[in-house]
């Protein structure tokens, strides 16, 4: 090898490990911003607190009164670690679905899943005391909202296993959708005015309340999905550069693709059968973190992660003070956010 070939490989690699340098610190600056965020949404709420108090309470309790304790510790914590996790799953679930379909406009809510577990809660609301024990009441809309989104999730797999059009997965979720909301349509019509508010609360988006058995579930799910997309995400890289060029390299892209539509419907199905319908958070954080790391799915799993749970978790902010002694629902708010992205993205689809 010549020394202009060896200089145009030093060259190549130095720029490699930039890039990677690069992509490291926007990871860890994603970090710090979710955990400032955090600390926010803890101070905000009816009782405004000091956040170096809040800072305090989760590092040294003893040396807070017990009232400032019980508001951070046992009463928002859990609620904004919710919004950390829920917001951190949809975004990876909207991530995976929009790489294995190639399309930006892929996510959770664009696919039904959402629209499928708003209709599961509300039968549950109407019905579903009757169906379940007693002592399982607590949870019926979990439980539905769960069953339908996964129903929901298996039409949309049926029919992709049938056609294997990427195409037609996308447009079957869009009608699912359609049709869950007409169902749903249907149902709220007749029911009376305080199941009509329950339904309409649920519908919107809430993470108040979140508990920390419900945050565990959701984090243990989260902890087993991810690490297998991790070690799928050579296959996922190669599969955005085409369905030729990954199947050239020896990956089996139907199996690949069934695969992390299961996985990818197993988190939002979790959490949004907690959170309520949420939109746009899977839609919109894959978007911001793809122009941030790119594609590689070892960087581009995290950046989504960390983005949607910092999205969320500013959103949860956002819905206690943009109205003084009013919490907007989360779902309002993420759709103010999302829905000039949704516009940006559909104008870059056109062209």
């Amino acid at each position: 090898m010549d020394i202009s070939s060896k200089k145009i490989v030093v060259g190549k690699s130095q720029n490699y490990k930039l890039a990677i340098m690069r992509k490291v610190i926007v990871l860890m600056i994603l970090i710090l911003l979710v955990l400032t965020s955090f600390v926010i949404d803890l101070s905000t709420g009816p009782a405004m607190l000091n956040i170096f108090d809040v800072i305090t309470s989760l590092t040294n309790p003893e040396s807070l009164g017990r009232k400032v304790n019980i508001i951070v510790r046992v009463i928002r914590v859990p609620i904004a670690t919710m919004a950390l996790l829920a917001g951190a799953g949809l975004a990876v679930a909207g991530m995976e679905m929009q790489t294995i379909l190639n399309n930006n406009l892929a996510s959770p809510y664009t696919l039904g899943i959402s629209s499928a577990a708003s209709f599961g809660a509300s039968l549950s609301l109407i019905f579903g005391y009757a169906f379940l024990p007693k002592s399982m009441n607590n949870y019926a809309t979990p439980i539905f909202a769960f069953a339908f989104s996964l129903i929901s999730s298996f039409f949309i797999y049926t029919i992709g296993k049938a056609r294997k059009d990427r195409g037609t997965i996308i447009l079957a979720g869009i009608a699912i959708s359609f049709m869950f909301t007409a169902l749903n349509s249907i149902l709220v019509y007749f029911v009376p005015d305080e199941i009509l508010r329950n339904i309409s609360n649920w519908s919107q988006g809430s993470i108040l309340g979140a508990s920390w058995q419900q945050d565990t579930i959701v984090f243990i799910v989260l902890v087993i999905v991810i690490p297998i997309l991790f070690r799928e995400s050579w296959k996922l890289t190669s599969l955005c550069m085409g369905e030729n060029t990954a199947a050239a390299l020896g990956i089996n892209v139907e199996n690949l693709r069934t695969k992390v539509l299961i996985l990818s419907s197993l988190i939002t199905s979790i959490a949004v059968c907690f959170v309520g319908t949420i939109g746009f958070i899977g839609l919109v954080a894959p978007y911001i973190a793809k122009s941030l790391v790119g594609e590689e799915q070892r960087f581009f799993i995290p950046a989504s992660m960390l983005t949607g749970a910092f999205m969320l978790s500013v959103s949860s902010v956002m819905s206690k003070v943009a109205i003084a002694g009013v919490q907007i629902p989360l779902g309002i708010i993420t759709s103010i956010i999302g829905i000039p992205f949704l516009l940006v993205l559909i104008l870059k689809q056109g062209r």
